[in-house]
């Protein structure tokens, strides 16, 4: 199989209208723009082979000319209106515990109206929350965007509620306040209160900076404490508010996402 290399111009030679319009756009970077993938999938598409342009396989940066024909696996991949900046869409889902993000049935009603009389792109979730747990999940078919939230999410609070089961004291509330790490797995804490039950059972709200809600579930469970539920109910400015039911989804309004990237945009680079 032939490898497609990135076009190259004779010296002094002068690139044509279209060639000057294309000659910036990279295939991951136009791929990932149009929602049909993250950049790192369209990477890993040009590694295996799947992806060509022109019957080709491109060079990781291969940059596209208008007229270049892109296939995935064989199928034709159309770009269509998703590509077109600023049209991109984003909506906030409302997922119960324990049920698999269904991105199809996640995005139908609310995006209903934007799919007429346009193409779609593939639907991404930014940091999904595992099946076992829920709330508020971010969708959007814009891989740029996503990605450029995904690198930022290091520097974005997060707040999690939980309901656990087992003997709860204040020395192992502020056991894990201070804890920094679980099986190899960073925790930062920057708040936790407990509401005490009358029981076994108790109510959590924890506020987190890149932590992912799996190791919270592990540390309390290496204490012999049940998670017995788990629900992100912001993420940044972003706020699961009670009026979006669970099952439905709506879309980001523009002031919360300009306070997302907002949010982005001014926390610390991170080091990784």
């Amino acid at each position: 199989m032939r490898t497609r290399r990135p076009r190259e111009r004779p010296p002094g030679a002068k690139a044509g209208k279209s060639e000057e319009a294309d000659s910036s756009v990279r295939v991951q970077k136009l791929l990932s723009a149009a929602g049909i993938g993250s950049r790192r999938e369209v990477e890993r598409w040009i590694r295996e082979g799947r992806l060509q342009i022109n019957g080709e396989v491109p060079e990781l940066g291969a940059r596209l000319a208008a007229r270049d024909r892109i296939t995935l696996d064989g199928r034709l991949v159309r770009l269509g209106a998703a590509s077109k900046p600023g049209d991109s869409r984003v909506l906030l889902f409302h997922r119960s515990p324990g049920t698999a993000l269904d991105l199809k049935a996640a995005t139908s009603r609310a995006a209903e109206q934007w799919l007429k009389g346009r193409g779609a792109g593939r639907w991404l979730a930014i940091q999904p929350m595992p099946p076992v747990d829920g709330g508020l999940e971010i969708l959007t078919d814009d891989g740029t965007w996503a990605d450029k939230v995904s690198r930022g999410s290091h520097a974005i609070t997060v707040d999690y509620v939980l309901r656990v089961r087992g003997p709860l004291t204040d020395g192992l509330m502020e056991e894990f306040r201070a804890a920094a790490d679980v099986e190899g797995e960073p925790l930062s804490i920057l708040r936790a209160d407990a509401q005490y039950g009358e029981g076994l059972n108790h109510w959590l709200n924890v506020t987190v900076r890149a932590t992912r809600s799996a190791p919270v579930r592990h540390w309390w469970a290496a204490r012999g404490i049940i998670v017995s539920r788990l629900m992100r109910i912001r993420f940044g400015p972003v706020h699961l508010s009670r009026e979006l039911p669970r099952g439905h989804s709506r879309v980001m309004a523009p002031g919360e996402r300009s306070a997302l990237m907002h949010e982005i945009e001014a926390a610390p680079q991170s080091r990784a």
